[in-house]
Formats: structure tokens, sequence, C-alpha cells
């Protein structure tokens, strides 16, 4: 069929050339939750969440209003309250992910560029390609995965449009230290960029945070995620903090109902302290019980693994990942990884998930002598 003007219809409609380009990101999610895997695959909690979350969810589930459009109430004031800032300071968002999108379409069009360290979560450069930015990859340094402060700071000059910080990184749990963030932030100041600072394992490293600075740098962005620590993944729970005066600008940006009513009632379960603590229970066993022990057993086995400041370990055991995957009896996934080349990242959980872990672990290493 021909057009009025006489040409051939287009096969598919006209997308951005970035688009094109791209691929999608596809994690290995499907058909984890079809046998009982002990999950150590997606730095999701291994615990279910406290009880008044999920009886939030089942109040609002019997409820019978799946018709409505969300009402938030004091939801902003809530999230604010947890993380220690003025309610106008934050918005809530579809996760981490959503935070990550929001920003960067704020900041980047086409052809801007934009610094992002690497390896770090992939949905940092997914969201850049999408605006067809041009992205600056310093590497993180062997033999540790050290993050590349230097390279950073020289990589910020004129033109350079934002920089993404992603603190604890992801897979790699290397840390920024918060007198290296406050140099490149001042550094991005310099010239016109915006700084993006992916906190999504805030909980695991607090005193990592630069959610003190957003009034003295009032271009910085502070992306966390409320789906690992409360045990939410599904429901998908984050929310960005800067200033107030960048925050109304992200709301132009974000749906106004994009944050459903369910999602909504169980993270408003941060007004109860039991909650809280709960949060604050699990990271204490993660991050002083079962991190611990799982390096030590790294350490006396000589396994190499990276040093990490957030609930999870890079390994450079790629086997391990099917060997876990089909131990009879006991079958544990963990995450393969292609950059760094072969390596696998493994969450921590529990105590006890830690000693299922590492007795699995020693009969994959008796195997192999």
């Amino acid at each position: 069929m021909a057009t009025e003007s006489g040409g051939t219809p287009p096969d598919a409609a006209n997308f951005r050339r970035p688009i094109l380009d791209m691929h999608p990101y596809k994690p290995p999610l499907e058909g984890r939750t079809e046998e009982d895997f002990l999950l150590l695959d997606f730095n999701e909690r291994t615990t279910r969440p406290h009880p008044l979350v999920l009886q939030a969810f089942m109040t609002y589930a019997q409820r019978g209003e799946l018709q409505i459009y969300p009402e938030y109430g004091d939801l902003d004031k809530v999230i604010a309250n947890y993380a220690g800032v003025k309610p106008g300071e934050i918005i809530p968002t579809l996760g981490g992910d959503q935070g990550i999108d929001i920003v960067t379409r704020a900041l980047v069009k086409d052809g801007d560029r934009v610094i992002i360290p690497q390896p770090t979560f992939a949905m940092l450069e997914q969201s850049a390609n999408v605006q067809g930015a041009e992205i600056v990859t310093p590497k993180y340094r062997e033999p540790n995965l050290t993050f590349p402060f230097e390279e950073v700071m020289e990589a910020i000059e004129p033109g350079i449009k934002m920089v993404v910080l992603c603190n604890p990184n992801n897979p790699t749990g290397t840390p920024i230290l918060k007198e290296q963030s406050e140099g490149i932030i001042q550094a991005a100041g310099n010239v016109g960029a915006g700084v993006l600072v992916d906190e999504a394992y805030h909980e695991f490293a607090p005193d990592l945070t630069v959610a003190d600075l957003i009034n003295e740098y009032p271009y910085i962005f502070i992306v966390r995620s409320l789906s690992k620590s409360m045990g939410i993944s599904s429901l998908r729970a984050g929310y960005v903090i800067s200033s107030k005066r960048n925050i109304a600008e992200l709301r132009k940006i974000r749906g106004p109902y994009d944050i459903p009513t369910p999602t909504a009632e169980v993270i408003k379960t941060l007004r109860h302290p039991e909650v809280v603590e709960d949060i604050n229970r699990y990271v204490e066993e993660v991050m002083n019980v079962s991190k611990p022990k799982v390096e030590a057993f790294y350490r006396k086995n000589a396994i190499p693994f990276y040093p990490s400041m957030a609930g999870f370990h890079l390994l450079e055991e790629p086997e391990l990942c099917d060997f876990l995957r089909t131990k009879e009896g006991q079958r544990i996934l963990i995450r393969p990884r292609s950059h760094p080349p072969g390596t696998v990242r493994v969450s921590l959980g529990t105590e006890e998930d830690t000693d299922k872990y590492l007795e699995a672990f020693r009969e994959f290493i008796q195997r192999n002598k």
C-alpha cells in the first residue's frame, strides 16, 4: 500500500536511533520461584517482610478497591521521616529504577555526555542510552575493583551533563569514600553537571550517604530502594532525595498515579517502629553475622573475592553457578556476571541461609580438588 506521497509505509514505528541501537536489559528472572531454591542471586531479602507489612497489603486487598485511583495521604512524610529529610525533599518512585529513569530524563538529552564508571548497575547505563547519551566509562581498578576516583575527576569537563555514582557499587560492593563523593560533586558543579547517586544499598552502608549535602549542592539526586531492606521487591518501592526545587521538577516527569495503592500502603508501615527495627535487625544479621562468616570461609579456602561494603560479594567462581543450581536437595541460585567476565555475584542472607550456602560450597570444593 502506498502513502499519499507515493512512498511505502515503514515496517515499524519511527523509533529514535538510540532505541534502535540498544538491547533490552533482560535479567534472568523467569522460573526462579517455580522450585524451592534459596535465592541468593538478586540481592533480595531472604526472609518475609514484617507482619505489619503483610497486614497492610492484605488489608488493602480485602477492601476490594482496585477500581479506585491511588490516594497517597502522608506517604511523602513517612518516607521523609525514615530517610531523615523533609517531606518536600523526596519523591516516591517505582523502585530505584524509576528514580534513575526520571532523573536521567530530567537532565540528559541526545548527544549529552554522561560519566558512568564501569562495571555498575545495568539500568544506570540503560537509562542514559534511552536518552541518547554519549557515555564516558572510567573503569574500576584491579586488583580489588577500587573506585576510579582520579579517572572520574579527569573526565569531568565542560560538556558533561551528568555524573553517576553507585555507592556502594553493584555488582562489586565497592565504596566511594565520602570525601571522594564530595570532591566529585564539587567538580561536577563547576561544569554545570548534575550528579545522580545510586544508594540502593544505603541501609547496608549508611555512612556513605551524601543526603546531608542536597541543599549545599542543589544538583544532587539520590536514588534509594525500599525493595530490598523491607522485603517488598515485588511491589517496586523506592524514592529520590533532592532539594525541594528539584523534587518539584521531577513531579512533572513521574506520573501522578505511578505508585500503586498497595505499594503506598505497604511503604507507610515505616511509621511503625517495629517495621524499622525489623529492617535494622535483618541488616545487622547480614552485615555483622553472615558477612564475616562468609569472608572467613573464603579466606580459609583461598577463594578469591572482591571486598564489599554491601550485602553481597563478587567471586571469580563461574562454575559455582551450575553446581549450586543442580545440587540435589539443596538448590541455590547465584548470579552469573558477564562484566567483569568470569565472575558471579552472591547475595548474603540470614545466618541460616549462609550455613546452607557454605555447606554447599564445601561440597563444591571437595568435588573440584
